[in-house]
């Protein structure tokens, strides 16, 4: 099954479909002197043409305030009906605000409407910025640093104090003598009583408050020395000043249980490891260069203190997330409605999500299927499984603004593919019983005609040799029928139907050596090399050579058939599969030549070898050979023999060799 994201296109719907709304998206070209929300819609009134309204990203005249085309809408008023427009009142100044049910602010300027989503950024300073977070007694005080100017609020936001001072404000630490604040004009103490900052001294500069002491141009002093200016240059302290540092990260701060790490890519909001979401320049949140960075939740307001400035987010600092979502399914490209029952081989089936959401954060989609790992979806196009195979399936799809997609319930989609029928196990068990019946019976009818032919006095022995040969078939047919089930069983179909191309090939071959008691040569070849071409594709590659004498007339040579095809196999069964098990590979090697008006044919293999040689002589396949070859000697009066040995070298052994001497007619 093949994931992919092509063929569809995914919808996405938004309240709000840009961020700021100019003449190229239907502005207006008379000035806009009014504006009010009403449900999901954005209405305009203008100086002389009527009501305008924002419609699927675009502006256009509004068709339910027809009526009042040629007039100047000054305000709107709410009635029983709904949105009224006033044709009386006076102008309004610029900007013109209004706020939809979602906080959106909606910002109307001679030039067009600007759109900002209630999850974005606000800059409060664009000065160099930071914060300190302080607990006074029972009262906990945030300290906000912009520039040359300190903010005072206290946990809810309330502004306490706010103090210019001359220069640049270097650290503040709660010390024996309070809470002090260092700056570029001097030392400044907080007075709780009035919640304002008092001067207590002023001299050297102190860049940073470390406990007791604090770090000057001179080194590090005690804090009660400098201020009360009873010190000399003895009193002072070098010390190297290491900067805290952060792999692949400019700062790390934290609130409550949350961390913010700031880097490159914007500022990542953790719960322990686990990244819930993100806050970057989709969020108007400027790029983030190296520096210190410090966060602080005020009431229900984020204030995020950077090299470049203030930035405060409503909410907590959490991405908007959708109001809605809606799913679409697809089968074969063609929208569906209902996946329920069982669906028969679809090429695919496909996903796609229409999202409502007035957001500044980018829309992140996954999925899984059955018990998968959750998968990642790119929103640019639909979730798309190909060829699916047969099986139940249940798929999930989760949108959301947030990583850690708390804020959305997975939408669940559930059915079943079935194959088709000439693809399941039940039906390819049934042609391949039919299929054995009939071989089986053509070939016993083929050698009951054969028996019937034989003269009286060749009977007994005929019938002997024809029941050894008969021996041979079904063994071979057993064999590559457990080969065709269980490719079926391990859900191969394409591999048992090609194995079943290649053994009709054989048994087309097999069956028309059954009607003769003699087979050409090059039919013999054929039949191996189809025979092992089967055995690859079962158990896996290994080396096939076949070597036969030059001076041998392929088409001339005639031997007793399904002799030779028994010995590969027992060196395909008892060599390669064994190799196959420990990892070495395999090599069959076949000769065929003439020695003294006889056929020798040899087949070796580089297996493990036979431990007791006579023992496995006498297994049944080889049996079989043996006692077939008795009854070639008994009635031809020619002696066909056999032999059964292992290859060895320096007591080691390297394989089997079976050899085969097949008398050759005589010339005469």
């Amino acid at each position: 099954m093949k994931k992919s994201l092509l063929l569809f296109s995914l919808f996405i719907t938004v309240s709000a479909l840009a961020q700021s709304f100019g003449p190229a998206q239907g502005f207006p070209s008379d000035p806009v002197i009014s504006a009010a929300f009403e449900g999901d819609r954005l209405y305009l009134g203008t100086q002389g043409s009527g009501v305008y309204e924002l419609l699927d990203g675009f502006i256009k005249p509004s068709t339910r305030f027809e009526k009042f085309n040629r007039n100047s809408i000054y305000s709107f008023s709410q009635s029983d009906t709904g949105l009224v427009p006033q044709v009386q009142g006076d102008l309004q100044a610029y900007p013109i605000e209004v706020v939809s049910g979602y906080g959106t602010k909606y910002i109307v300027t001679a030039n067009g409407v600007q759109v900002r989503f209630s999850d974005a950024a606000k800059q409060i300073s664009d000065k160099a910025s930071g914060i300190w977070r302080m607990t006074l007694g029972s009262d906990r005080l945030n300290f906000l640093r912009m520039g040359s100017e300190l903010v005072t609020l206290d946990d809810t936001g309330f502004e306490l104090d706010r103090q210019n001072f001359k220069g640049l404000i270097f650290d503040m630490a709660p010390t024996d003598y309070g809470l002090l604040l260092s700056a570029e004009s001097g030392y400044y103490q907080w007075n709780h009583s009035v919640q304002n900052w008092k001067k207590v001294g002023s001299g050297l500069p102190i860049f940073a408050f470390d406990g007791p002491m604090a770090r000057t141009p001179l080194g590090s002093i005690q804090v009660n020395k400098l201020l009360e200016g009873n010190w000399s240059t003895d009193d002072f302290t070098r010390l190297a000043y290491v900067r805290e540092s952060y792999e692949e990260a400019y700062d790390i701060d934290s609130v409550a249980d949350l961390t913010y790490t700031f880097s490159s890519s914007g500022v990542a909001v953790k719960r322990d490891s686990l990244l819930l979401y993100t806050i970057d320049p989709h969020r108007e949140l400027p790029d983030l260069r190296p520096g210190n960075y410090d966060v602080a939740l005020i009431g229900n307001t984020l204030y995020i203190a950077t090299p470049s400035g203030m930035y405060t987010f409503a909410d907590a600092g959490e991405p908007n997330v959708p109001h809605t979502t809606s799913f679409k399914t697809y089968i074969d490209g063609i929208a569906s409605t209902d996946l329920s029952g069982a669906l028969t081989a679809p090429n695919s089936i496909a996903f796609s999500a229409s999202v409502d959401v007035e957001s500044n954060s980018p829309l992140l989609g996954r999925y899984k299927v059955n018990d998968g790992p959750w998968e990642s979806w790119d929103l640019g196009g639909p979730i798309l499984l190909e060829y699916p195979a047969p099986g139940a399936y249940t798929v999930q799809i989760q949108v959301d603004t947030r990583a850690d997609f708390a804020a959305s319930t997975p939408a669940e989609f559930i059915f079943t593919i079935k194959a088709l029928w000439y693809k399941r196990p039940a039906s390819w068990a049934a042609i391949i019983a039919v299929l054995a019946a009939i071989v089986v019976f053509w070939q016993r009818r083929e050698r009951l005609r054969a028996n019937e032919r034989l003269e009286l006095q060749e009977r007994l022995a005929d019938a002997e040799l024809q029941s050894k040969r008969g021996q041979m078939n079904p063994h071979f047919l057993f064999n590559a029928l457990d080969a065709i089930s269980n490719f079926i069983f391990k859900n191969q179909p394409k591999d048992a139907v090609l194995y079943m191309g290649k053994l009709a090939k054989l048994m087309r071959l097999t069956l028309e050596s059954s009607r003769s008691n003699e087979m050409v040569l090059a039919d013999e070849i054929d039949l191996l090399n189809k025979y092992v071409d089967l055995c690859i594709l079962r158990y896996g590659e290994f080396t096939w050579q076949l070597d036969v004498a030059d001076d041998l007339d392929l088409y001339d040579t005639k031997l007793p058939p399904m002799l030779v095809q028994p010995l590969v196999e027992n060196a395909v069964q008892h060599a390669m599969r064994p190799n196959f098990a420990s990892g070495k590979p395999g090599a069959i090697l076949a000769q065929i030549s003439v020695k003294e008006q006889a056929l020798h044919i040899v087949i070796e293999d580089n297996g493990p070898g036979i431990a007791d040689v006579e023992a496995a002589s006498k297994s049944h396949g080889l049996a079989i050979i043996r006692e077939r070859l008795d009854l070639l000697t008994k009635k031809n009066g020619a002696p066909y023999g056999f032999v059964l040995e292992s290859v060895e070298n320096d007591g080691s052994i390297l394989g089997t060799r079976v050899s085969l001497i097949l008398p050759l007619p005589s010339e005469d």
